[in-house]
């Protein structure tokens, strides 16, 4: 019986802390019912609150939007293969080995005699 006792207060915790950060993390912009704000302070103070902003405060995700997400980032339909290889068009080096200042600072660290 303790066991179970412990395992339910084990959940209440982790749903109670999951909640909150959830909140947190949530744009306040996105949030429904109440303010962000007022769902932090009552997860906070009240424990079964968090139950409460799992179910009436976190906002909803349609169906829609889930399926266009995902097939945002599992499509390759939309990828060129030559794109890869033109320019971006910065003046900035993207990483040190483009940058020939720093290859020449390189050069002459390896080959000091030179």
């Amino acid at each position: 019986m303790v066991w179970l006792a412990s395992l339910i207060t084990l959940l209440s915790i982790v749903v109670w802390v999951y909640a909150f950060f959830d909140a947190a993390t949530t744009p306040g912009d996105e949030v429904r019912n109440v303010p962000k704000i007022l769902w932090l302070v009552l997860i906070v103070l009240f424990m079964p609150v968090a139950v409460l902003w799992l179910f009436l405060g976190r906002p909803r995700r349609t169906e829609t939007a889930a399926s266009e997400q995902l097939s945002q980032n599992t499509s390759v339909e939309h990828l060129d293969p030559s794109d890869a290889h033109k320019t971006s068009g910065r003046q900035q080096p993207l990483g040190p080995d483009d940058d020939p200042e720093f290859l020449r600072k390189l050069n002459r660290r390896i080959n000091p005699d030179d």
